[in-house]
């Protein structure tokens, strides 16, 4: 029935002529019309949320020739540490095995070297299967893929199973979409359910019933990880270890910029959660013990869970010498309601924090204050080049924030 159509779409936008469309009914019923206009050949359509997203995916996996069964899956979720988890473990399993695999991510998608644009952490069903047959037909046999909860809850990885699925940490994160804790982690147990060996941070596990008696790890080291992935691919304990130490980190995870004529370090880092923050401000405490002051520059997302502001704000305090607070992406929202919200009640902005609602103006500031041995966080975008201002996506790239900075 599939190999009747010409392709499968859940936007109408996509449809070409014979296509066979598939109307979410979320997001797809109201464009029926203008599917059929553009050329489809059928549509299919459904009362039920899930059933649609299930049909979508099965579907996919039928047009592309089932891919998945050509490949060993490993998955890994998780608030934070995914990015990194998946990119070291990639260089592992390619500098041991000599072998090609694939990579799908927040940041980017790869094929061996070749690199394709994300546009989501974990594709649409449609869209993550045409990924993995393209893995397949290059020559891949393995591939590290980042699970979003939304992808859980959305059913874009129905119908794949995964030879080693990963729980790195649940923190407050995404309750605007998932409303509470007990929904979002029961949104990322989905994967262990499609699992055959199961990695669970310790933390996790401790504070949570975890079924199925997962392996435990340490996630506050990704690492750790990375090694027990290994294991689980048979591959060579020694011979990892070589690589790992070895791999090239993700961009915008403790990216450490190159800042000519400054005596100071400044450090990019994606850290956008409570956890995330307190993360990276305690690895950086570690990293660079003899630091003269640890400055952090941060803000937080608008139209987003507005609880986890005075969280970060809490913490920003707590744990660096200096908080710079500015905006990230505010979205629709007004940038000054989100500061005030992440001031709270945290005895913030002290003697030595600033308030600066403009990002590249906080940048500058941050780097025409610098002392001598500082180290500078700037916080929350990490690899993204961009900053989302009301509905429009502006070109922000802190790094050549700083390139233009140093140059003057």
């Amino acid at each position: 029935m599939i190999s009747d159509f010409t392709d499968i779409c859940f936007d109408s936008r996509r449809v070409t002529n014979g296509a066979l469309f598939v109307a979410i009914p979320s997001s797809g019923e109201r464009y029926v019309s203008d599917a059929l206009s553009r050329g489809a050949a059928a549509v299919m359509r459904f009362t039920d949320e899930t059933q649609a997203r299930e049909v979508l995916a099965r579907f996919s996996a039928k047009m592309f020739g089932e891919p998945q069964r050509s490949l060993v899956l490993i998955g890994v979720t998780g608030t934070n540490g995914k990015t990194t988890i998946t990119t070291l473990a990639k260089q592992v399993y390619e500098r041991v095995t000599g072998k090609k695999a694939a990579l799908f991510g927040t940041i980017r998608n790869l094929i061996g070297d070749e690199e394709i644009p994300a546009v989501n952490t974990t594709p649409e069903s449609r869209d993550l299967y045409e990924l993995l047959a393209k893995a397949r037909d290059a020559g891949c046999d393995t591939v590290f893929m980042e699970v979003s909860s939304h992808a859980l809850e959305l059913r874009r990885v129905a119908g794949l199973n995964f030879a080693v699925g990963v729980l790195t940490n649940l923190t407050h994160d995404h309750i605007d979409f998932h409303k509470t804790t007990d929904a979002y982690l029961e949104a990322k147990l989905r994967l262990f359910e499609v699992s055959g060996v199961c990695l669970c941070d310790r933390r996790v596990a401790e504070r949570y019933a975890i079924p199925g008696s997962p392996i435990l790890y340490d996630g506050s080291d990704n690492r750790e990880a990375v090694r027990l992935i290994c294991a689980a691919l048979n591959l060579n304990p020694a011979q990892c270890e070589v690589a790992l130490a070895n791999c090239v980190p993700p961009k915008g995870r403790m990216e450490i910029v190159d800042t000519p004529g400054l005596d100071a370090t400044v450090v990019i880092d994606y850290a956008h959660t409570p956890d995330g923050l307190e993360h990276v401000l305690t690895e950086a405490r570690q990293q660079f013990s003899g630091c003269s002051r640890l400055t952090v520059l941060f803000g937080c997302g608008g139209n987003r869970d507005k609880t986890k502001r005075p969280i970060m704000g809490g913490i920003a305090v707590r744990l660096s010498d200096r908080a710079i607070i500015t905006s990230d992406n505010p979205r629709t929202e007004s940038p000054t309601d989100i500061i005030a919200d992440i001031v709270g009640d945290n005895r913030c902005p002290r003697p030595n924090d600033t308030v600066i609602e403009n990002r590249i103006e906080a940048i500058e500031y941050a780097l025409s204050t610098a002392i001598p041995n500082e180290v500078i966080i700037l916080a929350g975008k990490g690899h993204e080049d961009y900053q989302i201002l009301g509905n429009e996506k502006i070109h922000l790239d802190e790094r050549e924030i700083i390139r233009r900075f140093l140059d003057k």
